[in-house]
């Protein structure tokens, strides 16, 4: 490959406590822990909108706060944006779970669907209160080091190529771009395409789900129970080709089911590529489907599972760094999971949130305290804004059930992949 340089001058643009990378949702609750947590905060979205995958990538489903077994598992700021969601219109919430009860006695799971305009704008209200600093359309470019410790962000918008200097950064970019460039040891995942739209259907149609109204919403592809074409490649979210293939067989594959199904009429297509694995980091620790009901002395917080009943995981704060920088933290799908389901514990929306509160409020600890040891300050934080730290025996024994169960099920789907 040829190379050229670039000698540049890069004007520092600002200073910042806390500055977190991705506007996404586990991005929103770590720019608003941080934010209140006294720390002066940016927050770089490299789209037009907050939300990420649950509002540009109309992945409308908030998946439950709940374990399936009538306990309420998520508070704080994951309930926080739970409601948001639903501020300006429609939803499916049991009444159960309305007010948010620490235990309900139904079958149904704390979650409901949502409408993701509607998102938008309770997103944008809740950064705005929080006194967070907001750029939207600006790219995350590079880092600049000082050791293991990062010093300064680059971004690159209308404005030019700027820097931003920092105490701490997290990263929730959805693709580990700050973790990575800043020299931590990642992972890849490829893609099957999964695709989600909204349609108007002159009649019912086994792709189109009404939510409310005309309106429905339309999934396509791996994930979603149809069928792929044979031999479709799976495409990763790191290569700049990968991803333009990815959004534009999304679209033609759409487009050939539209033309075979004649009474669909397409209204609105994702703005962002709709992947759902791309890099994570090799952490500190790394959560393990078996990890299911274990005390971590490190827990940031308690996560369920959003297609399984029973089973609660302590998530450790070891998840949301890499021991070869100081100052940067994971949030959101890019923490440190095995491959397999143990990822798709931490994906959901109400996780991510997790992760990013945690990881914004370590953010604004280290920022106002410097060094590394934060731990101690950040549990007794988290434990105040009402984050569930640690299990509870009924939990523990719960979970221990489930695991006796999965097992002895050696064709259970999600087994943990090396």
């Amino acid at each position: 490959m040829e190379y050229i340089t670039e000698n540049k001058k890069t004007a520092v643009k600002g200073e910042y406590d806390v500055i977190v990378v991705g506007g996404g949702v586990a991005g929103v609750a770590a720019a608003l822990a941080a934010a209140r947590n006294g720390a002066k905060t940016l927050l770089i979205e490299k789209g037009i909108v907050l939300g990420g995958l649950a509002t540009a990538g109309h992945v409308v489903y908030y998946l439950p706060l709940c374990d399936g077994m009538g306990h309420k598992i998520f508070s704080s700021i994951p309930e926080e944006l739970l409601y948001a969601s639903i501020k300006y219109s429609y939803d499916d919430l049991a009444k159960e779970w309305r007010g948010g009860p620490w235990s309900a006695d139904t079958k149904e799971r704390y979650r409901t669907v949502f409408n993701a305009a509607a998102f938008v704008f309770a997103l944008d209200e809740l950064v705005s209160e929080a006194g967070v600093d907001l750029l939207f359309d600006t790219v995350f470019c590079d880092v600049v080091m000082d050791g293991d410790t990062c010093k300064t962000v680059i971004a690159e918008n209308k404005s030019g190529r700027q820097a931003y200097r920092c105490k701490a950064i997290v990263d929730a970019s959805g693709d580990a771009d700050v973790m990575y460039r800043a020299g931590a040891e990642c992972i890849e995942q490829t893609n099957h395409i999964t695709y989600w739209a909204y349609c108007a259907s002159e009649q019912e149609n086994e792709r189109a789900k009404t939510h409310s109204g005309p309106v429905k919403l339309f999934t396509l592809g791996n994930y979603c129970g149809s069928d792929l074409p044979e031999g479709l490649e799976k495409y990763k979210g790191t290569d700049a080709d990968e991803v333009t293939r990815f959004i534009t067989d999304s679209r033609r594959m759409t487009l050939d089911f539209m033309q075979r199904n004649k009474n669909l009429t397409f209204t609105s297509f994702p703005s962002q590529a709709q992947f759902r694995t791309t890099r994570r980091i090799k952490g500190e620790h790394t959560l393990r489907t078996a990890d299911a009901g274990i005390h971590f002395k490190d827990s940031i917080g308690c996560a369920s599972i959003w297609n399984v009943r029973e089973p609660v995981y302590e998530i450790p704060f070891g998840v949301l760094k890499s021991s070869k920088i100081s100052n940067i933290f994971a949030a959101g799908r890019i923490i440190s999971a095995a491959n397999g389901h143990a990822w798709e514990i931490i994906r959901p929306i109400p996780v991510v949130a997790l992760t990013g509160q945690a990881a914004g409020t370590a953010a604004a600890i280290l920022a106002k305290n410097g060094g590394d040891d934060v731990i101690g300050e950040l549990q007794t934080a988290l434990k105040n804004d009402g984050v569930m730290l640690e299990m509870s025996g009924e939990l523990v024994a719960q979970s221990e059930k489930w695991l006796e169960k999965w097992h002895k099920d050696d064709n259970i789907w999600f087994k943990d992949k090396e």
